[in-house]
């Protein structure tokens, strides 16, 4: 797949941040800046981006204009980490209070892999707890009655400004004998997650997955949203801080393992191949040989919808966002461009959702009567 001109500048705007390259081009064209500009911020990138702007030569950054606006919005990406390290850290003591150990998923914990966490662009809190799904949607219907649960996870809204995820599990597979492989391996992770705690900020301690455990999850959960909503690049540069904070031959092995046995070591081949094409991650951290013709693939579709899908047109059409139906039309229309490289995923996709629509019926009614 051939990227224009200005992609290939923001990918060595990238590399350059990250330090893997400082090959730049002396002499871009405002416009073209502009659009740099706009595809970080597609890609939630935009801080990442700016900290290979500061590390240009003068005369190759951009006019005063955009770096000054550029800046301020960098400007706010550390005022709302900060608020998020916060909240993150409140959200897990709470929990920890009431009984149950927890890890912040993704979100704050990844980001103190990164060079400068402050520039990461924060999203909701996702947060996994050491208990079944019925203690779990129990304790939260106490608070929040009105709370839907999925299959992973239920909301929790007692904060306006951000959006709370509480998990019973991490996350799951379509086809119902990989998932149940999944979720053992969840089950066998977990004493070590809810033991793992780390400083954020300068002043909080949040618990969050250990790196083995990231090398799968991370993988997965770019692998779900891809299927679902689109990706960003964001969620694969996070992937990528997990890879390049290191592991053994030992700890490959067991990696490689594990996303065999979860159907997923295929798909890490295509993201192996976005890693290097984009990021320019070094040989030593794949995990995989890097697959061309899928990770081209994988990168076109990354490059169309955005940060979860949020540029995709179709996805915010006024009839998908209120529509199930046409939702679920959409979904398994969208899904079948997946099919051939994850045909038993694609195809037991309808099939998981209908269950699931059932599911969440009688696990609500199933609760509400406990209750009682």
């Amino acid at each position: 797949m051939l990227q224009d001109s200005t992609t290939q500048f923001f990918y060595k705007l990238i590399r350059i941040a990250l330090g893997n390259s400082t090959d730049f081009p002396d002499s871009i064209s405002p416009s073209q800046w502009e659009e740099i500009y706009e595809i970080s911020k597609k890609q939630t990138l935009a801080g990442i981006a700016f900290l290979g702007v500061e590390k240009l030569k003068e005369e190759q950054r951009p006019h005063k204009e955009l770096f000054i606006k550029w800046y301020l919005y960098c400007d706010r990406l550390k005022k709302e980490n900060k608020r998020q390290n916060e909240y993150a850290h409140k959200v897990s003591e709470r929990f920890l209070k009431d009984g149950f150990r927890n890890a912040i998923l993704k979100g704050q914990g990844i980001a103190q892999l990164y060079p400068s966490p402050e520039y990461r662009h924060p999203g909701d809190i996702d947060i996994w707890l050491d208990g079944t799904r019925e203690e779990v949607i129990r304790y939260i219907n106490t608070i929040s009655p009105n709370s839907q649960p999925v299959y992973h996870h239920v909301d929790f809204p007692v904060l306006q400004s951000i959006d709370i995820e509480v998990h019973f599990t991490p996350s799951w597979m379509n086809e119902y004998f990989t998932n149940r492989k999944l979720q053992k391996y969840f089950k066998q992770n977990s004493d070590s997650v809810f033991k793992n705690r780390i400083k954020v900020g300068e002043e909080y301690e949040i618990g969050v997955p250990t790196l083995s455990f990231n090398r799968v999850f991370i993988l997965l959960h770019i692998y779900r949203h891809l299927f679902a909503e689109g990706i960003g690049l964001r969620q694969l540069l996070d992937y990528y801080m997990v890879l390049i904070s290191g592991f053994s031959a030992q700890e490959k092995e067991e990696t490689i393992a594990t996303l065999k046995k979860i159907r997923l070591y295929s798909f890490s081949r295509a993201v192996m191949y976005v890693l290097q094409n984009v990021f320019a991650m070094p040989d030593e951290y794949l995990i995989a040989p890097p697959d061309k013709k899928q990770g081209e693939f994988l990168e076109n579709e990354i490059m169309l919808a955005g940060n979860f899908g949020a540029f995709d047109i179709k996805m915010n059409n006024k009839l998908y966002s209120r529509n199930p139906l046409i939702r679920f039309i959409f979904k398994s229309k969208r899904s079948l461009r997946f099919l051939k490289y994850h045909p038993l995923e694609i195809i037991s996709s309808p099939f998981f959702r209908i269950w699931h629509f059932f599911w969440r019926k009688r696990i609500k009614n199933h609760i509400l009567n406990s209750s009682k």
